[in-house]
Parts: structure tokens; sequence; C-alpha cells
């Protein structure tokens, strides 16, 4: 059973990284963005059941458990991304986008109770760990877009992005399950690339997708917000 979670995480993660980057650049809106959105899509929606398949059956390790979060953020991204779509008209919130959100939320909520575990571990031993920032950093950033999400649900009116809000986050949204798929891909590489490096590198590699990653989306966002006349 491991092998076919192992299999499958491997052979749809590199199909969502190879035809993710493809609804980026072409026409928004146009046939090959739609359809390769709806292959990263379902892609997505197989490496992130894949990893938890993978927890399940593996030795638990925190690094495992890591990489298990970044699959369900990533998930949380792209499945708000195509529902932030399909919400555009008249489309209610629907049971289901309450569900996720609330498990995206507990999710970050146990990550960031991870990385303060890793803290009170510093302090007691003098012993530190990369994992305590990369636990509260994620858990903290995921745990933000969740608890966006349940206030707009809770008052509409407060979106911030008005009319143009699925617009703004479906690019948001994808952009970062994107990234979010990048990374956990340079993560598991680099240990094998560079097994003798530095702590430092391996916080770099958690870190810098996201970071380049964000100044993309932020320009794609200002690009189009002054398109639209809206202040951001």
């Amino acid at each position: 059973m491991k092998t076919f979670f192992l299999i499958t995480h491997i052979a749809f993660g590199f199909l969502a990284l190879g035809v993710g980057i493809v609804p980026m650049l072409s026409k928004k809106g146009n046939t090959l963005h739609n359809r390769t959105g709806l292959v990263y899509y379902w892609s997505m929606v197989i490496v992130a059941f894949s990893s938890v398949g993978l927890v399940l059956v593996s030795p638990f390790t925190d690094g495992r458990l890591f990489l298990t979060g970044i699959a369900v953020f990533s998930f949380y991204m792209c499945f708000t991304g195509k529902r932030a779509l399909q919400q555009r008209g008249s489309e209610p919130v629907r049971w289901y986008d309450w569900a996720i959100s609330s498990v995206m939320g507990a999710a970050s909520l146990t990550m960031m109770g991870y990385g303060m575990y890793y803290v009170q571990h510093f302090f007691q031993t003098g012993h530190f760990s990369s994992m305590s920032i990369l636990f509260l950093a994620f858990g903290f950033f995921s745990g933000t877009n969740a608890l966006y999400d349940i206030r707009k649900y809770l008052a509409p009116e407060k979106a911030k992005y008005g009319t143009k809000e699925w617009f703004f986050i479906h690019i948001e949204r994808m952009g970062g399950s994107y990234i979010a798929t990048f990374t956990a891909f340079a993560l598991v590489n680099i240990r094998y690339i560079f097994p003798e490096a530095p702590q430092a590198v391996y916080i770099a590699t958690w870190i810098m997708p996201g970071l380049i990653g964000g100044l993309f989306i932020g320009r794609a966002v200002r690009k189009y917000a002054t398109k639209f006349r809206l202040a951001v």
C-alpha cells in the first residue's frame, strides 16, 4: 500500500508541477488556461489524498507531518481558488466550504502547536530545531487564509476585493497552491542533491519559493487592480 501511495504521489506531483505553470502563462479564460487548470486541480486532489495515505501507512516523523501539512494547504489553496470562480455569481457558501476552511484552521493550529513545542524544547535543552520556525510560520500563514475565508462566509460584504473578489482570490490561491507544491518538491530533493548542507540551506528552501512567488503574485494583483481601478 505504501508503494502505491508513493508512486501515485510522485507521479501526480510531477504532473501538477509540469502542467501548473501553463495556466499562469496562458491567456486568462481561454481553452488552454481552463483545461490545464482543471488537470492541475485534479492532480492536486490526488496529491493531497496520497500524502495523507503515506502518513497513515508510514512511520511517524515530524518531516512527514510537515510535508502533509503543505499538501493539505496546497489543496486548500487550489480548492478555494477554483471555488472562487464558481462564486462570482449567486453561488452561496456551501457546507463543504465551511468544512474545508475549518479543517485548514485546525491543521494550522496543530502546526503552530508543534512549533511552540519545539520552542519550549529549545528553552529547556538549548537545542535549536529549524522545525520550530517552519511549523510556526507555515501554520500562521495557512491559518490567516482559513480565517479570512471564514470571516468572509459570515460577512461577504467585507471581501477585500469587492465585486472582483472571485478574480483576485483565484489568482492568489492558485498561485499559492503552486508555490506550496514547488516548495514540497524542492524540500524532498535537496537532501539528495546537498546531503551535507547546513540548516540554513534547508530553511531557505522552505522560505524562498514563498517569498519569490509571493512577489510575482503581488505584481499580478497590482497589475489587474490598476486595470480594474481598485485600491489594494
